[in-house]
């Protein structure tokens, strides 16, 4: 009997180093789940930092390119255009000097407003113009009408289908007039500034291949 007792005083003794141990694992277990929480809530709010600092980084950036394109602009006597988002006006400067501003309407495809408002400060130049801004249907338009494409291409030729001319930015933005009721929307396929005849005419002439552009 003394003996049976001993083997239950062992098992019991067992049983309960076993517990000891399933208690400890346990908390060792909910120490490692609370270790890794705080873990991963410091990495995120790492990860937040840094993306903040970039953004100020990359802020700071734009402005001294934009502050270095005014220094330029009011170095020179030649005029540029300024590009005021906010207010949607367009106006031509010559160093401190306004010489007109404009307002104009974004026209284009259904994410116009969203890339134009991407587009960085000071960054852009006039790429180039043209006076006469004929337009010539393509192929694809006819057949998608239902019509075959004439052989003679001045029957394709849209007289000034973008008004009184065109000037050419880079970021895919143009500026022009008022399109022509003869372009379907579906064959646009740029943002545009477009802007008043008068307004539209000044800034033709002004404008040529380099002329610095300021958006703000």
């Amino acid at each position: 009997m003394s003996r049976f007792r001993r083997v239950l005083a062992v098992a019991a003794t067992v049983a309960g180093g076993l517990a000891l141990v399933r208690l400890a694992d346990a908390v060792g277990k909910r120490e490692l789940v609370r270790v890794a929480v705080d873990v991963a809530v410091e990495e995120t709010l790492a990860l937040r930092r840094y993306e903040d600092t970039r953004q100020a980084r990359n802020r700071l950036l734009v402005d001294e390119q934009f502050l270095n394109a005014r220094i330029v602009s009011l170095s020179r006597s030649e005029p540029y255009i300024v590009i005021d988002r906010a207010r949607s006006r367009i106006g031509l400067a010559v160093q401190e000097k306004t010489l007109f501003e404009a307002p104009f309407r974004l026209r284009g495809p259904a994410d116009a407003d969203r890339q134009f408002g991407e587009l960085p400060k000071a960054t852009l130049s006039v790429l180039g113009k043209r006076t006469q801004t004929d337009w010539v249907r393509p192929d694809w338009l006819y057949r998608l009408q239902g019509l075959e494409p004439p052989a003679d291409s001045a029957q394709r030729i849209v007289a000034n289908a973008f008004g009184r001319g065109e000037v050419f930015l880079g970021g895919d933005l143009v500026i022009h007039g008022r399109v022509s009721d003869a372009v379907p929307p579906e064959a646009l396929d740029h943002s545009y500034i477009e802007l008043d005849d008068v307004p539209l005419r000044a800034l033709v002439d002004a404008a040529k291949p380099g002329t610095l552009v300021l958006i703000h």
